[in-house]
Order: C-alpha cells, then sequence, then structure tokens
C-alpha cells in the first residue's frame, strides 16, 4: 500500500530548465543591446565557458556524486552544512565573477558596467522565474494526508529557497515531511543514498512510496534500482531510449497522479 510520495524538485513541480537560455540573453542584451552575434553563437560559448570554468575547474572533484554543477553555482544560494556546501560558499564570488567576465572577453564586448551588477542582475531574472506548474498546486492540496518529499540534485539553501518562493513550502515542512539535496548528503540521483535517508525519515519501506520525476537517467533510474515504485511526469513527450529507465507508470500531467496512488 502507498503511504508516501517522493517527488523531484525541478521541472517536475518548479519550471527549472526553460531559464536558463533564456535568461542567459536577456542578459546579455540588457547590458549589451547592440550585440551583433546569432543567438545560437552567443548560448553556445556562455555554456561552454560556464561547464570549462563553472563545472570543470571549480566543481570538478564534486560534480559526479552531486550531479549539479557551473549553471547552479552561478545563480544559486550557496552555503550551509557540511563540506559541500561550505565549498560552494568559499568559491561562488571567483566563479560568478570569472564566469562572466570570460563570456564578455570571448564574445568580444567592451563595457564599463561593473561585473557584480551583471551578477546581480542575472541572478534577479533567475529568481522571478521560479514558478510551479499549474497542475502542482491542486495535486499537492488532494494528496496532503501522504507522506510527502523531495530529492533533488542541488544546494540545500538553494533548493528549500526555491520551494518557499514557488509557495509549496507548506507541503513539504513538518510531521511526515522531508527534503532532501544532494549537496547536503554527498550524493544524487540516481545513487540510492538520498532515496534511503528519504525513506528513513518518512519511516516507510521501498514498497510503501512512490517516486514522481521528470528525468528517466536519475529520478526514475535510482528509484528502480531500489524496487520503489516509478511515475515519470513526460510533460514533453520524450521518448525513453534506455530500457533501464523505464518507469512502471509515465504520465503528461501532475493531476493523473491521485489516480494511481
Amino acid at each position: 500500500m502507498i503511504k508516501g510520495v517522493i517527488f523531484d524538485l525541478d521541472d517536475t513541480l518548479t519550471i527549472h530548465e526553460d531559464l536558463y537560455n533564456k535568461n542567459y540573453l536577456r542578459t546579455i542584451c540588457k547590458f549589451f543591446p547592440d550585440i551583433n552575434i546569432p543567438r545560437n553563437e552567443i548560448l553556445q560559448i556562455i555554456t561552454r565557458i560556464i561547464d570549462k570554468i563553472g563545472t570543470k575547474k571549480y566543481f570538478k572533484n564534486y560534480f559526479q556524486n552531486v550531479k549539479f554543477g557551473g549553471r547552479d553555482l552561478l545563480w544559486g544560494d550557496c552555503g550551509g552544512f557540511g563540506n559541500i556546501p561550505e565549498y560552494t560558499k568559499k568559491i561562488q564570488t571567483d566563479l560568478r565573477n570569472e564566469i562572466w567576465n570570460r563570456i564578455i572577453d570571448n564574445l568580444d564586448l567592451k563595457t564599463d558596467v561593473k561585473t557584480s551588477e551583471i551578477i546581480s542582475y542575472y541572478i534577479g531574472i533567475m529568481w522571478k522565474g521560479i514558478k510551479v506548474f499549474d497542475d502542482v498546486i491542486e495535486t499537492l492540496q488532494n494528496i496532503s494526508n501522504y507522506k510527502l518529499a523531495i530529492i533533488s540534485n542541488g544546494m540545500p539553501i538553494h533548493q528549500r529557497r526555491k520551494i518557499t518562493s514557488a509557495g509549496i513550502r507548506n507541503f513539504f515542512t513538518g510531521k511526515n515531511r522531508s527534503i532532501i539535496t544532494s549537496a547536503e548528503c554527498e550524493f544524487g540521483k540516481p545513487n540510492p543514498k538520498p532515496y534511503e535517508l528519504t525513506l528513513e525519515r518518512l519511516n516507510l519501506n521501498t514498497k510503501e512510496v512512490v517516486m514522481v520525476g521528470d528525468r528517466p537517467e536519475g529520478d526514475i533510474l535510482g528509484a528502480n534500482l531500489l524496487g520503489i515504485k516509478t511515475v515519470y511526469i513526460n510533460r514533453n513527450s520524450e521518448i525513453i531510449k534506455d530500457v533501464s529507465y523505464k518507469p512502471d507508470i509515465e504520465i503528461k500531467s501532475l493531476n493523473q497522479l491521485t489516480k494511481i496512488i
């Protein structure tokens, strides 16, 4: 019997992936309105630099385990308890300055604007974009009698602020509730550790929960490996090619969840 529901956060409950490219371009166009470079070329340069500096230079020792990297650190709330949160807090200023300065240099742009202004603007518009999908609040209200949890690959302060900003913190706070991030337990999905820690906090076993997520290679695979029932929220009709990622159930809207648990 299902007694608990574990959710992924980004692009399962909150809109996430759509923010990045859109806001990279908004930031560049804000400070360099006369730029005459194709948008796809700008994005290629930006994403390459973020990966090279943010992930492979500053975060290479942690990325494989916690499954987040430079683009998250570029705007995230770094810090918290533990080795990884403490490390992100230590490097965030240098990382952000180096990435944006390298972007400006690689795009061959000239400006008198301080890098701190660009960083502040980018962080601000990213936060303004945080919201839940239209089907989230009603679904959470309908299953509020279940034990509820979030497992998210990300930083502890940052992911909790997202949850709060999106207006869903009350559903995941208190008795029979849990929020786990990869940085605080030092392993991200599909590693079994965050799932096991969540089950321990909810006082449930693998047969008493269902995992709901949008990433087959993380959310679904990790739960599959432990024998947890999986629900793939496939809003964009993606095709799963790897059979090891195959979920037990596939849905297009969270509204369908109440009919299958």
